[in-house]
């Protein structure tokens, strides 16, 4: 396969997988794979295996092996949170969201974070944030306008 072609498929596939477009995502990267084996490649094809197949913990996997060979690359932290995401691991989702932002500011990964919303600081920071002192606090707090 040409290289210009594979480049081709590459960004197709990229560009289906971010607007959802899962199945034809992975024919198009399960294609480019064959013609080049990156690490970025897996990690899409990872992402796309566990919003179609359902398989997270296989996916979430892929995607700690692609960081392990390229730690610098921000791409798979995003695709690892949106994989922890599906499962509902949001705690663990901002982690990966975060520590990609770290290694190289990816404007994804910061469209994530806001779409899951920023929550203010605990009142007490000594105390955690669940305690029953934070959370009467802090709604009374945001009703007078304090917060």
């Amino acid at each position: 396969m040409a290289e210009e072609n594979i480049d081709t498929i590459i960004r197709q596939g990229i560009e289906a997988a971010e607007k959802g477009y899962i199945h034809s995502a992975q024919v198009l990267l399960n294609q480019a794979v064959e013609g080049r084996n990156t690490p970025e490649l897996h990690s899409y094809l990872a992402y796309c295996m566990a919003k179609d197949e359902g398989r997270i913990s296989a996916a979430a996997r892929t995607c700690r092996e692609s960081i392990r060979r390229e730690p610098g690359n921000s791409l798979h932290y995003l695709l690892l949170g949106r994989i922890l995401l599906l499962a509902g691991e949001k705690t663990k989702a901002v982690a990966a969201f975060r520590q990609g932002l770290k290694t190289s500011p990816n404007p994804k990964i910061i469209v994530e974070l806001k779409s899951l919303g920023l929550r203010k600081p605990a009142i007490f920071k000594s105390l955690d944030r669940k305690h029953p002192l934070n959370k009467v606090v802090g709604k009374v707090f945001s009703t007078i306008g304090l917060r």
